[in-house]
């Protein structure tokens, strides 16, 4: 019996278009009730969340170079509620520009009587070893030298200013039975909705429902107890690797710890200042965590590739029917890409508004709803989808990445892949 409608080529492309953007809106759906659920039960924990107080906690800042937004990081660390912590502060070394920021700051803070840490320490990188990053050197720095007590350890990014709640809310998630780490992730606001920006928005929208299926922690607000840290040796395991989030994945869940997602501690950054290269190259080098240190990337990869090779060939076969006049080849597949385009703006929607309610609930507020925003990232996702295209391929045929002014070597050894200083 034949198709024809079926077999030609046009149909073909179509079906393919649907049964990728099917997965997607199943996984999304997913997301958005995993995230109110979890949303509910943030709140409904805020009247015991106080006992966590006490609990001992060591906060670490990693620095190199200095982000515009360092010195709201130390105001808004030091109104933290919890009762009982210290800052450790780890800078590249003393020439380093974060240097003077980070002393001016926790002495401000400090002297005023207004931080509530228990006392801060500033420390240059001790040592510059040749394998893993310089981040990670620092925070193995942090906990090879923990104070006895500490039973959490938190960490932080120099762009990520958090609220009031954000330490006392990663403790009490962290201190649940069987939790050995819990984190938020970031949420993009660009405050001119740049090209650059925009695309970066609507990129990162995708990758924190892939986060959160995949249980990948995000480095930037992350808290791991000391039990969970020593039972999974991730101390040994970040001094060969390219960055401490993506590569405690796997070590955790092999020990026997869970990991935990906060929706309503998802950061907002609002930085607009990124142009398309610097953009792409940073996208690449999100999805080269994953490839270096994360069981699941095959299947980041796969998404990736699929839904890349399928647009490019969608576009290619629209041009060439618009070349001959082969109309019906020509509305079938425009109408597929279309429908797709159309879907995948709608997930980025739902995405945004379920991100809305949680951190609501964390005390942070997104900008509101605009018809003009949502035109606009429309008109932006053929670009993003050829920005990730393209950051896909550099992530997975990468020998060598460059971060915060080091160039790192990729090698596989023994089976695993661990980085080197490249000099």
């Amino acid at each position: 019996m034949n198709f024809p409608l079926v077999s030609s080529p046009g149909a073909i492309v179509a079906m393919v278009l649907v049964a990728l953007i099917v997965p997607q809106v199943f996984l999304t759906a997913w997301f958005v009730f995993a995230i109110r659920s979890r949303t509910v039960e943030f709140v409904s924990r805020s009247s015991v969340r106080c006992e966590s107080s006490r609990i001992p906690v060591e906060v670490v800042l990693c620095l190199r170079g200095c982000d515009e937004t360092l010195e709201n990081v130390f105001d808004a660390l030091g109104m933290q509620n919890h009762e009982n912590w210290r800052l450790r502060v780890i800078v590249d070394s003393v020439n380093d520009p974060a240097w003077a920021v980070a002393n001016a700051a926790i002495s401000k803070l400090t002297q005023s009587g207004r931080a509530t840490w228990k006392d801060a320490i500033l420390e240059p990188l001790a040592e510059r070893p040749k394998t893993g990053s310089l981040k990670c050197a620092s925070l193995r720095q942090a906990l090879l030298t923990l104070d006895p007590p500490t039973q959490v350890i938190a960490m932080i990014d120099a762009d990520t200013v958090v609220v009031r709640q954000w330490l006392l809310s990663l403790v009490d998630e962290c201190m649940r039975p069987g939790v050995g780490a819990v984190s938020g992730n970031r949420w993009y606001e660009p405050v001119h909705d740049s090209l650059s920006g925009t695309v970066r928005t609507i990129w990162n929208a995708g990758a924190i429902v892939q986060m959160t299926a995949f249980e990948i922690p995000w480095g930037g607000s992350l808290a791991v107890r000391r039990q969970a840290v020593e039972a999974c040796g991730w101390t040994e395991v970040i001094r060969t690797t390219l960055c401490e989030d993506t590569s405690l994945a796997a070590p955790l869940k092999k020990s026997g710890w869970k990991y935990h997602f906060l929706p309503s501690l998802v950061a907002i950054d609002q930085d607009d200042a990124v142009t398309i290269v610097p953009l792409t190259r940073w996208i690449a080098r999100q999805l080269l965590t994953a490839r270096l240190h994360h069981p699941r990337w095959p299947l980041v990869a796969i998404h990736g590739l699929s839904t890349s090779i399928a647009l490019g060939a969608s576009l290619a076969m629209c041009m060439g029917a618009l070349v001959t006049k082969d109309w019906p080849m020509c509305v079938t597949v425009g109408c597929a890409v279309a429908l797709y385009e159309v879907v995948s703006i709608s997930l980025v929607v739902m995405i945004e508004e379920v991100l809305r309610t949680a951190v609501a609930a964390g005390g942070k507020k997104l900008r509101p709803r605009s018809a003009g925003r949502l035109l606009w990232r429309a008109a932006m996702l053929p670009v993003t989808q050829g920005v990730y295209a393209v950051a896909v391929v550099l992530a997975m045929t990468s020998r060598a990445i460059e971060w915060r002014g080091i160039l790192y070597e990729v090698k596989k050894s023994a089976g695993s892949f661990m980085v080197k200083t490249k000099e």
